[in-house]
């Protein structure tokens, strides 16, 4: 399994915070589900913060069933037709979006290789 994930690091721009949760909750993250190779999508809201965490404002993760699954989606044109959604997503917001790629280790094959 692998799980792309995108951080939203700042805040919205004053005055932009609802538009940007109904952009993301209501076309971009639904959106996302329809990319081919893709087994899920979780939008996270962090609620309560520990030990000095990241300005993270939201979270996207998007899971696949392998790093191929996850390369289709890359290079599909359903993520290249969603690309001026998520720049007006990116334009409501005052600050960064990152990505990560993870390979899951469910730890019952000795480890990610």
């Amino acid at each position: 399994m692998w799980i792309r994930s995108a951080f939203w690091t700042g805040q919205p721009r004053p005055g932009a915070e609802a538009a940007f949760h109904d952009l993301m909750n209501a076309r971009v993250v639904p959106a996302m589900r329809r990319f081919p190779g893709v087994d899920g999508v979780r939008l996270l809201w962090p609620r309560r913060r520990e030990d000095s965490p990241p300005d993270l404002y939201c979270q996207v993760l998007v899971e696949f069933a392998d790093a191929a699954a996850l390369e289709r989606m890359m290079a599909s044109a359903e993520r290249l037709a969603l690309r001026p959604q998520v720049r007006e997503l990116a334009a409501l917001f005052a600050g960064t979006v990152s990505h990560i790629d993870y390979e899951v280790d469910t730890c019952e094959t000795g480890g990610v290789r």
